[in-house]
């Protein structure tokens, strides 16, 4: 059973070649029977990046303040460092051959503006409860590939730094 308690409820997928594929239009028959929103898509691997500044930026900021997004969106320095993460994941697409719209990093903005205020990340429930982090899945690769492009993400080496203690769990203090 699959159990949704929050957050965006859409179903995004699509062949990382970039091909229409029977199971995939499979999929979508299905999702739609069942009334589950749902997209197929040619370029999965941009949708991908695009979640992964938006994952960054919103799990980054939630878990390192302990503030919901509307706290975040409501402080400018908190708010610029939210900003300055999508940017970097972005800058870091680019560098790995995947073109995102211009806009992108708009629209990740525009959208986390729509997250009821008192929201927080999967991240910070799980640093809170003292279990371990996806924080190498998420800003650890964020930090090392962009290092293997000689690019800049000093906001997001900042939140792997501050995050690194809880990483494998543990209360925090």
């Amino acid at each position: 059973m699959i159990v949704h308690t929050g957050g965006p409820a859409s179903l995004v997928f699509g062949e990382l070649d970039g091909s229409r594929s029977e199971r995939g239009g499979r999929l979508l028959a299905v999702c739609q029977q069942a009334g589950v929103p749902a997209e197929l898509v040619a370029d999965i691997r941009a949708r991908l990046w695009e979640k992964l500044a938006f994952i960054c930026a919103q799990a980054g900021m939630t878990a390192t303040t302990r503030l919901p997004i509307g706290e975040i969106r409501s402080c400018p320095p908190a708010w610029a460092m939210f900003r300055r993460i999508v940017d970097e994941v972005v800058t870091l697409a680019a560098a790995e051959g995947i073109e995102l719209p211009d806009d992108t990093a708009e629209r990740i903005a525009a959208f986390a503006q729509g997250l009821v205020p008192t929201g927080y990340s999967s991240l910070h429930d799980d640093l809170m409860r003292g279990g371990r982090l996806e924080l190498d899945a998420l800003h650890g690769a964020v930090v090392r590939r962009s290092r293997r492009h000689r690019l800049e993400a000093p906001m997001s080496e900042a939140v792997y730094a501050l995050l690194a203690p809880y990483a494998e769990g543990g209360a925090v203090r």
